[in-house]
């Protein structure tokens, strides 16, 4: 063999060993964080509820995820005399990502449900239904198993009514 071919062949298992060093996390995640949801309806309203949002990932490629996630609220914000708050919210994403040493950016693509309730002292109403959501963030990974991560998304946006949520999270690769 000529030395380039020992160069091209040397280079081609450095690749595979470095490809076969990124693909050792575990596939399966979970994450729990807190979610700082500002509600806005047309007219100029809105309110800054609070939620607790878990996820749960799966790798299906070292640059795709497909996730899910629940949120419940666990705070209220009141406007105008009424207490608004988010009973639950749940969706499916496709999370494209992309990872360079111990950092990941990504984004989500998909569908979620939520409800939105507004109450006072003369009763309720509730705004509840589906709409696409996506956002951006960005993990952290302190090692093979715990990352911090921030992001911030568009849950709803119909019928005149927008949520949108910035969340600070902790999550472990099982």
């Amino acid at each position: 063999m000529t030395k380039i071919s020992v160069i091209v062949a040397a280079a081609l298992l450095a690749a595979g060993a470095a490809q076969a060093q990124t693909q050792t996390q575990a596939p399966l995640y979970g994450e729990l964080g807190y979610t700082f949801v500002k509600v806005k309806a047309d007219g100029g309203l809105s309110a800054k509820p609070g939620a607790i949002r878990g996820i749960i990932g799966y790798d299906v490629h070292p640059n795709v995820a497909i996730e899910g996630m629940l949120a419940f609220g666990v705070s209220d914000d009141t406007v105008a005399g009424a207490k608004i708050k988010i009973p639950h919210s749940y969706g499916l994403f496709v999370t494209p990502k992309y990872a360079f040493d111990q950092f990941e950016v990504f984004g989500r693509l998909g569908y979620a449900h939520s409800k939105i309730k507004a109450s006072d002292e003369d009763g309720s109403a509730s705004e509840s239904g589906g709409s696409f959501a996506y956002g951006l963030g960005a993990k952290y990974n302190f090692d093979k198993s715990i990352y911090g991560a921030v992001d911030y998304m568009r849950y709803y946006k119909k019928d005149g009514i927008k949520a949108d949520g910035f969340t600070l999270s902790v999550g472990y690769r099982f």
